[in-house]
């Protein structure tokens, strides 16, 4: 009793560093849309421009979290590779505060999204090694609502203000500092678990270990749900406050306003989401709430300055931000062996992110030739796309006895 007494208590203190970490790196990539009505007053960036910068710091994402997380998951050494990356995180969204011309910018943001692409891989599968089925969903919701909750609620408010008062520039600078605090939360608390199940994870550890995790059928759905889901949600993320400053016509602070509100209900939404998979089926829900993410955009779109837009937006958006708990990681770890649940999360969350990236780039174009309003056409057709295909996942969560199965690995009892 003692032993599962602390392990409930470090899956506990997981969940919670987790939970800051992710918010904080949630914060420094979503900064750079967040001040982008401040900084085109300084730096000259069009909507294309605007694309590429976003585009290229999610491909730098989408590269780095399947790298790294093969690397952990052959080498081990999980607990060093997340601190430097949070470091290196710090220090590039610090950097951006020095940024003069287009090619700077963009050069920074990709290295950026690749120091982030690193960390919630690892993280996440570092969590679900010391989870229970019936709290698997309930940790990695809480986790994914630390960028709810630091990076949309909390976030959009302090850092427009700070660019208010202060400039974007220094707003960066303070952006920066959490992320060097997480770093050294994470080397203080975060034990290594694989220490006690390394033997068995590199032994099982090959190709063709990869190779038939890959080919699983709900992994190979996840990749192409996330190939259009990350696409529209980070076009979503990129366009939505000039969308508002520009189109819906509010000044920089009522953006920054209504992106407080907006985060509040998605803080809800990241955790009753998961929970609600907990409850009635990983499937059920992943069809579900891929149907009403396509409201928002589509909402905006037709009254695009109208108050019921503000209000669909506040009450239903978080559900874009929220959902890809499921297809990038409950769903995932439980369909595939222990030693290669980084690997898998990273691909679907790697693998999505590239090629949805280029909708990131080709939503800019658009928005040059037909008007920000096109970008909210590219994300309900994408979101369309991911429902259909959603229909092909096989249901993870079966029965008493799988709900009722222990934590995959025990995790070490010294501090």
């Amino acid at each position: 009793m003692a032993k599962i007494k602390k392990g409930l208590s470090y899956e506990t203190i997981l969940v919670m560093l987790f939970f800051v970490a992710w918010g904080f790196l949630y914060l420094d990539r979503q900064a750079i849309s967040m001040l982008m009505p401040f900084i085109i007053e300084d730096i000259a960036l069009t909507n294309t421009k605007i694309g590429q910068i976003n585009m290229w710091q999610t491909i730098g994402f989408a590269l780095a979290a399947p790298t790294f997380a093969i690397l952990s998951d052959r080498l081990g050494h999980k607990k060093t590779i997340l601190f430097w990356a949070m470091i290196v995180t710090s220090v590039l969204a610090l950097l951006t505060m020095f940024a003069e011309t287009y090619t700077y910018m963009l050069i920074v943001r990709t290295l950026l999204g690749a120091s982030e692409g690193v960390i919630l891989p690892i993280s996440l599968s570092l969590l679900a090694s010391v989870s229970r089925p019936t709290t698997l969903g309930r940790n990695m919701g809480l986790v994914y609502a630390g960028a709810a909750v630091i990076g949309v609620a909390i976030g959009p408010l302090v850092v427009t203000q700070l660019g208010d008062l202060f400039g974007w520039r220094y707003a960066f600078l303070f952006v920066s500092i959490p992320s060097f605090i997480a770093a050294l939360l994470m080397l203080r608390f975060v034990k290594l678990p694989e220490t006690v199940v390394k033997t068995e994870a590199v032994t099982a550890f090959n190709v063709s270990t990869i190779y038939n995790s890959v080919k699983n059928r709900n992994i190979l759905i996840c990749i192409l749900i996330s190939i259009f889901c990350m696409g529209a949600m980070w076009t979503f993320n990129a366009f939505l406050p000039l969308y508002l400053t520009q189109v819906s016509l509010l000044s920089n602070t009522q953006m920054g306003l209504v992106f407080s509100l907006f985060g509040l209900l998605t803080i809800i939404w990241q955790i009753f989401i998961p929970y609600s998979s907990d409850k009635i089926g990983r499937k059920p829900a992943m069809t579900g709430y891929l149907a009403m993410a396509m409201v928002t955009p589509l909402v905006l779109f037709v009254f695009p300055q109208s108050a019921v837009s503000l209000v669909v937006l506040v009450l239903l958006g978080g559900i874009i931000l929220a959902m890809n708990t499921l297809y990038q990681s409950i769903i995932p770890v439980e369909s595939v062996p222990v030693a290669v649940m980084a690997t898998a999360n990273a691909l679907i969350m790697g693998i999505g992110e590239l090629v949805g990236a280029f909708s990131i780039g080709l939503s800019g174009i658009l928005a040059d030739s037909f008007g920000l309003t096109a970008v909210m056409v590219v994300i309900p057709i994408s979101y369309l796309i991911a429902f259909l295909i959603s229909f092909g996942l096989i249901e993870t969560l079966k029965g008493k006895a799988t709900r009722n199965k222990p934590a995959l690995v025990e995790v070490p009892t010294e501090t």
